[in-house]
């Protein structure tokens, strides 16, 4: 074997490992992935056909997004290590079908998540933010819709901290719901 075939033998398992620990982005380190967890809302909704959970963009894939609003609140952005297990709409969807009792539905619930993001007002300090629009179909042709902002302080400093501060409030939004459909006597069975 030549000496420039043996340095070459040599050389492309270093160059392998080189290109291996200097990172391809996402795909070496994907990071975390963060959901509501596994336990029900607390609240619970009369039956309810769950017909459809959507999310604007940019909420409408996995990453998890962030605003600094202390320097600009209208600029979104998305943790580089972190991001939700499922989309933001197939999360507060899962939510929704725990809440639901058992039963046959009479009406019928569409949302539109249009937020779901941590709010930074400080360096150290932040709230999760859902904004969801609510439509609820009931027996008769009667339609109501609800719009819903909930702001779940003490979010913390990363996106750990806000997953868990979304949690909470996707488990507010769930209960404020429940007592709407609820207050609609044509939805209980």
């Amino acid at each position: 074997m030549s000496r420039l075939c043996f340095r070459r033998a040599l050389a492309a398992p270093l160059v392998l490992a080189l290109a291996a620990c200097a990172g391809g982005g996402d795909s070496n380190n994907p990071g975390h992935a963060y959901d509501l967890g596994i336990d029900a809302p607390a609240a619970r909704t009369p039956s309810l056909e769950l017909r459809d959970v959507r999310a604007l963009q940019p909420f409408d894939g996995v990453a998890m997004y962030y605003r600094l609003a202390y320097q600009d609140g209208a600029e979104v952005a998305a943790f580089a290590h972190a991001r939700w297990a499922a989309p933001p709409a197939e999360l507060v969807r899962r939510q929704l079908a725990r809440a639901t009792r058992p039963g046959s539905p009479r009406c019928a619930l569409e949302v539109v998540v249009q937020e779901f993001s941590q709010v930074f007002e400080a360096k150290d300090g932040s709230s999760a933010l859902l904004e969801l629009v609510a439509r609820l179909d009931a027996p008769g042709g009667h339609s109501e819709t609800r719009v819903l902002r909930v702001a779940e302080p003490d979010a913390g400093s990363n996106a750990a901290q806000g997953a868990k501060a979304m949690r909470r409030a996707v488990a507010r939004a769930v209960a404020e719901l429940a007592g709407w459909i609820d207050g609609v006597a044509a939805c209980r069975g």
